[in-house]
């Protein structure tokens, strides 16, 4: 994942897959959103083999201002290792209609 774009109330799963590592096996990942050092959001992935699947509900995404964020991806284990799989931009673009019913 480099830059991420979604629009303000929309849906959305990311995924990532890690390399260096043989398994993700006892490891928990979590994607998360800052303004500044503001965390805005953090979300647990669903892990499946080396990679992982991060999903952005509407009623989240929603609240969210539109702007220009940071992101992270953290993968850890029991153990305290620790890494550090993805980072950037993580844009929030208006809509003009964010609940279409």
């Amino acid at each position: 994942m480099a830059t991420i774009t979604i629009r303000q109330g929309d849906s959305d799963t990311l995924t990532e897959t890690i390399t260096g590592l043989s398994s993700l096996s006892g490891y928990t990942a979590k994607l998360y959103i800052y303004s500044g050092r503001k965390q805005l959001a953090k979300i647990s992935g669903i892990i499946s083999g080396l990679t992982i699947a991060y999903s952005i509900v509407n009623e989240s995404s929603k609240l969210w201002a539109t702007g220009d964020y940071t992101y992270e991806t953290k993968i850890f284990d029991s153990s305290d290792h620790v890494y550090t799989p993805s980072s950037g931009q993580f844009i929030i673009s208006e809509t003009i209609n964010k609940d279409p019913s």
